[in-house]
């Protein structure tokens, strides 16, 4: 008796089935066999998708009919069909034109446009030298064909072919995928075909059981892969991305002659033939010796050739500049690149960067000798790879550079000679001895180094940047009433750097010896986040000094991180100096609280800026103002020195928030959430309540004192006030308050509100801040908040009035932060008022990293969809930043897609 035939078994145990996948119609028994052929099935059909019911013929998934019966259901989306054909069609118009003679473009290859070099992966390799390739553009291209032609096939629209003849085209498969192929030759007797994949280039014998005849549109498709040929194959390996560009026409054996670009790097060997045609040099800078830090004397010195570099890199980048988006290495390696910099583009070596939530880059300029901060990088020009770097050190056998001035401006013609033969391997040398001579004469021997930018190959632990006449500058630590350091201006973004490198260094372990002299970041929450360096350890605690301000603190060992290479190579600017005048008074003249020391302390708290007047001999300097009567700060210091200031104040205490009054009629921010928000630009860089210090704070509380305020009144600070963040957890209801640049931060501003009552009280907070602003019995004539500091500011795009905090200020404009939605602009000095007591409610604007953000994609469409007013029920984990959250959308591939969700 025969067995009962099964007319849809399982493609796995053989068994009846009443299921099939819901893309590729596999038949299958239940889930289990799905999934036990799971690792042969993904290959050409994933993600793994749900079974539906098998009813003998090919039909719609029950999921997609039942969304069709409904009116206002959601359609699928044609993206959610994984790999497109080439010209974005489906398996079914590979098979309605199946009965239309076949096309001819088969036959003729897709080639790359231009004589340009163009990139190219290899496909296969011939044993006598030939090589075919499929240009990089089309390779996604092909691989979405060689799936919906395997589509096609489990659909049954391809037919096994009857009649296999030569110089046809035909389907085949292979490695469980669908080839175009090209016939050969054709052996009756053996039942099988010679067969050149037509998108590869290999030949391949298969039986006529596994030769089907091909469609339409696979013939419309011209073939991916072309022949070519070059002088030599070295360095061509199957799946290989080459660069190559066309030298001929297609020859008569059928194939292109092509020339392999070569891959062009910076040398890192010392320029050994440029010296011996041209041994002039620049100093660029001086690391003098200090022996206390055991630090040795060194030098960069430059080429006075090659000095066309920088302008022809600019010229190129500007008109058209190749992206560089990484990945970039984290761990120490050459890597060079492009880099616009404040004075233009310039050739740089990564020493490294911070991804997250915007790029920034801490790189060498090679061929000017200094470290700069950049946002942007791309792709060095082909034609200047090959120069070598024009800045190198230049370590001495003993001191003999006292009197040599940076950037040229001594007298010395400095230049080198070498004692030596140079090996025939030059190219590879990196270190080499020489004479050094100054306007001709030998003043003793050096060793010549290639240097990569890193200041600890010369044996210093900082790269310290001096501070010249007339620079910017702010006092960051007050001595006493005649000694203070400065910094330069550009050091004052290192707060939001600071913040960022916490997530990127790494916290000590509690068995670990850290020895003085270590560099370390300090992550303290009373104390901020600052770069040190550890003085001294006793009984557990760490005294580290502020390499940036100068100032010392005393911290646990759960406050320090290791540093990493952005913490130890960002410059130093620091100086001790005196001032003028007043350090000849005797100490024993000058009170304990002096004045002296109030409007020095006020100066360095809110950070002023001065311009440096230091004489040549730099034994004492003034600080002037930006003002144009340039007002020296000495000569404000003087009539004030032998005078008392009033005794600090115990610092304010915010007030418990009022009831709100009767006459203010709030609305609900739940409901409308959109009236009472302005138009939102990006949410600041970082969290404020760490961009200033307790000293610094109770340094301010000092001005209040100022004779220039005519009524008292109190400062407040944004670090006191109580922070209602977006809860943590699973469907939580975020309100999107603003998503202005969201595409390039990654980041969104957002709140909760636990109830509607909580959000009538917010917006009662937003009308009494609006009528705070517009009276006028609270102006203060010359009101200048400090860094930290809570105050009312007008926003530009509506003139109303808001919470805010002052980020920093330059007497003329005023960094404001507001506080409540997010917004960071600059205000006019004019347009500020103190805050009042009775608006000292919590903030609930919480910075909120959007989970699954990609810099290199498009996320224009999400940044629009959530510029409406909105809630979303979001999944909330903690953010890599202080007071900071990750939220993950929920649809958000479809917004992204552009459909209605």
């Amino acid at each position: 008796m025969s067995p009962l035939k099964i007319e849809n078994p399982c493609v796995l145990c053989g068994c009846e089935s009443s299921l099939m996948c819901q893309r590729c119609l596999e038949p299958y028994c239940n889930a289990i066999c799905q999934r036990k052929d799971w690792q042969k099935h993904k290959y050409y059909c994933t993600p793994m998708p749900s079974l539906v019911k098998l009813n003998g013929e090919v039909k719609k998934p029950i999921a997609e009919e039942q969304s069709l019966s409904k009116p206002n259901s959601i359609k699928k989306r044609e993206s959610d069909v994984p790999n497109p054909t080439v010209d974005s069609k489906d398996i079914k118009s590979l098979s309605e034109n199946a009965e239309k003679p076949l096309s001819k473009a088969w036959r003729d290859p897709f080639l790359p446009p231009g004589d340009d070099f163009f990139e190219a992966r290899v496909t296969f390799m011939e044993k006598e030298g030939p090589f075919w390739v499929v240009a990089a553009t089309h390779v996604e291209s092909l691989e979405r064909l060689m799936d919906n032609m395997m589509k096609a096939m489990n659909s049954q629209k391809l037919k096994r072919a009857e009649l296999v003849e030569v110089d046809t085209l035909v389907a085949i498969e292979m490695d469980n995928k669908i080839h175009r192929g090209n016939v050969l030759t054709v052996d009756e007797m053996g039942k099988r075909a010679e067969i050149r994949m037509i998108d590869n280039g290999a030949v391949v014998t298969i039986q006529f059981k596994d030769i089907y005849s091909a469609l339409f549109r696979m013939s419309d498709v011209k073939a991916f892969a072309f022949r070519v040929k070059q002088p030599t194959t070295t360095g061509v390996q199957t799946n290989k991305n080459l660069t190559l560009r066309f030298v001929s026409h297609k020859t008569s054996e059928g194939l292109y002659n092509v020339q392999m670009k070569p891959k062009l790097t910076i040398p890192l060997n010392l320029p050994i033939e440029l010296l011996k045609v041209n041994p002039e040099l620049n100093i660029v800078r001086v690391f003098k010796n200090d022996f206390a830090r055991s630090e040795p004397e060194s030098i960069l010195v430059q080429l006075k050739v090659l000095d066309n570099i920088n302008q022809d890199l600019n010229e190129i980048l500007t008109k058209r500049a190749q992206p560089c988006n990484g990945p970039f290495p984290d761990e120490k390696c050459t890597f060079f690149v492009a880099a616009r910099t404040k004075d233009g583009f310039r050739r740089v070596f990564l020493l490294d960067h911070l991804e997250f939530p915007t790029p920034t880059f801490l790189v060498y300029e090679m061929d000017e000798g200094k470290i700069s901060l950049c946002n942007e990088v791309c792709r060095i020009p082909s034609q200047l790879l090959g120069l070598p770097m024009r800045v190198f050190s230049i370590m001495p056998n003993e001191p003999i550079y006292k009197g040599l001035k940076e950037d040229g401006c001594g007298d010395e013609q400095l230049s080198v000679k070498f004692k030596q033969d140079i090996p025939a391997s030059k190219d590879k040398i990196r270190t080499l001895n020489a004479s050094l001579l100054a306007n001709g004469k030998p003043i003793g021997l050096v060793r010549l180094n290639s240097f990569l930018g890193q200041v600890s190959d010369l044996g210093h632990k900082f790269w310290r940047n001096a501070i010249k006449n007339e620079d910017l500058v702010y006092i960051t630590h007050v001595v006493n009433y005649s000694e203070v350091y400065i910094s330069s201006k550009d050091t004052l973004r290192y707060a939001n750097i600071f913040n960022r490198l916490e997530s990127k260094c790494k916290p000590f372990k509690e068995t670990t010896d850290i020895p003085e002299g270590c560099i370390v970041l300090v992550t303290c929450p009373i104390l901020g986040i600052f770069r040190g360096e550890i003085l001294n350890v006793k009984n557990g605690m760490f005294t580290v000094e502020n390499v940036d301000t100068g100032s010392s603190h005393t911290v646990h060992l759960k406050a320090l991180r290791m540093a990493c290479r952005f913490l130890e190579n960002l410059p130093v600017s620091l100086m001790r100096v005196k001032l003028k005048t007043v350090r000849d008074i005797p100490e024993a003249a000058v009170p304990v609280n002096s004045g002296a020391i109030r409007l020095l302390n006020e100066h360095s708290a809110q950070q002023d800026i001065f311009s440096l007047d230091m004489p040549i001999s730099n034994l004492a300097v003034d600080l002037l103002s930006r003002s144009s009567d340039q007002t020296s700060l000495v000569g404000r210091i003087l009539p004030i020195m032998f005078t008392s200031a009033n005794p600090p104040d115990a610092p304010p205490t915010p007030a418990k928030p009022t009831a709100q009054p009767s006459s203010v009629a709030p609305q609900p921010v739940l409901l409308e959430p959109a009236r009472a928000l302005p138009p939102l630009p990006p949410s600041p860089p970082g969290s404020p309540d760490r961009l200033y210090s307790v000293d610094a704070r109770q340094l301010l509380e000092l001005s209040t004192a100022s004779v220039l305020e005519t009524k008292p009144f109190e400062r407040y600070y944004y670090a006191d006030l109580v922070k209602h963040l977006v809860p943590v957890g699973e469907d939580i209801e975020v309100i999107c308050l603003g998503a202005c640049n969201m595409s390039k931060t990654g980041y969104i501003t957002a709140c909760f509100f636990q109830n509607e009552k909580v959000a009538e009280n917010f917006q009662g907070l937003l009308s009494l801040v609006a009528h705070h602003g517009t009276c006028a019995h609270n102006s203060v004539t010359t009101y200048l908040p400090g860094v930290g500091e809570l105050c009312l500011a007008i926003y530009s795009l509506d003139n109303c009035w808001y919470r805010g905090v002052c980020l920093e200020n330059d007497h003329k404009t005023t960094k404001i932060l507001y506080c409540d939605f997010g917004n960071v602009e600059h205000v006019p000095s004019e347009n500020l008022k103190p805050i009042p007591n009775d608006a000292l409610h919590p903030v609930y604007a919480t910075k909120c990293y959007i989970d699954g953000f990609d810099k290199t994609k498009d996320f224009t469409a999400l940044e629009e969809y959530l510029s409406h007013p909105i809630k979303l029920k979001c999944r909330v984990r903690n953010g890599p930043e202080t007071d900071s959250r990750i939220i993950t959308i929920p649809n958000m591939d479809k917004i992204l897609a552009q459909v209605e969700v």
